[in-house]
This record gives C-alpha cells, sequence and structure tokens, in this order.
C-alpha cells in the first residue's frame, strides 16, 4: 500500500492545485482508511441553513412509488376531490389550504385537487389557467407543506393535465 502512494506521489509533484477547492461529498456513512490501515466511518452530512435561503427553496415533493402504481393502474382512487373550476385566485388559494387541512384532519392519504387546463384559441394554444400556474406556489406555502408530501399529475380518468393528486403527510 505504502508503495502505491509514493508512486502517486511521484506522478503528482510538477501538478498544481486548483486555486478555489471544493469539497468532496461522500455519500452518509462513507468509510473511509487511512493510512494506517484503519477503517474510520465518517458520520451522515448535515444540510447547512445560509441566512434562510433553504427556507425559500422550493420543497422536493416525492409521491410514494407504491400508491403512484396503484393510482395508474387503477386499484387505488383519490379519498377526495376539491374542483377550482370558477373560483377567483383567492377564493382557489383558500379553498385549496381549508381542502388539505380538513383532508389532513381527516387521516386521507390521496386527494385530487381539479385546476383546470386554461381556455384554449382557435390555434390550439392555451392562455388563462391563472389557477394551474399558481397552484405549485401555494402548495409552496408554510402551512401547505406540512402537509403535503407528494404532488403529480392526475391520470386522464382523474383529470389528465386540468388535476394533480396531492399525497398528504401522515401526523
Amino acid at each position: 500500500m505504502a508503495k502505491d502512494a509514493d508512486l502517486f506521489r511521484a506522478a503528482m509533484v510538477d501538478v498544481t492545485p486548483l486555486k478555489r477547492r471544493r469539497s468532496v461529498r461522500r455519500p452518509a456513512g462513507a468509510v473511509a482508511r487511512s493510512e494506517g490501515g484503519e477503517t474510520l466511518v465518517r458520520a451522515p452530512a448535515r444540510t447547512v441553513r445560509r441566512g434562510g435561503i433553504a427556507d425559500r427553496e422550493p420543497a422536493d415533493f416525492s409521491f410514494d412509488r407504491d400508491v403512484d402504481r396503484a393510482l395508474s393502474r387503477g386499484r387505488r382512487s383519490p379519498e377526495a376531490t376539491l374542483d377550482l373550476h370558477g373560483m377567483t385566485l383567492a377564493a382557489a388559494e383558500r379553498a385549496v389550504s381549508r381542502f388539505l387541512e380538513e383532508a389532513v384532519a381527516l387521516k386521507l392519504r390521496v386527494v385530487l385537487i381539479v385546476t383546470g387546463k386554461g381556455l384554449r384559441q382557435d390555434d390550439g394554444r392555451l392562455f388563462g389557467g391563472r389557477i394551474r400556474a399558481e397552484f405549485p406556489n401555494w402548495l409552496q406555502r408554510a402551512d401547505n407543506r406540512v402537509r403535503v408530501r407528494g404532488v403529480k399529475p392526475a391520470h386522464p380518468r382523474h383529470g389528465g393535465d386540468g388535476a394533480f393528486y396531492v399525497m398528504l403527510r401522515r401526523r
């Protein structure tokens, strides 16, 4: 082992390091070996919040694979539905918050929120659809973010592009 290290050092003699060093990220629990042959186990890396920036980044809403598969194959249906058609932006936002709060209180797991696709012009292009455009921002609000585990566009039988499955967190 010492022979390899000596060869490596000899090969790197004329190499100049980069000006800005970047730290090497190892997966949580990564194993490193010292020159003495001792095995060192590193503690899992922690997420560092700098000046509250992490609070403003969008949450990553992942959807449970088993629930996703059951929904797509028709073995599971949403337990409740909220249709936002005909509402103003403010009314729709309040309705989403109230709906998610009630769904969590009832211990529901998957709900469907119908936002609509927007209006179509004669040439097929979409315009309007402000509720659909604002919906992801509403889920990012602090009171909703703690309730939502995952979001995904709905299957065509449940509204397709004009609706979303929302998986709720368990208490």
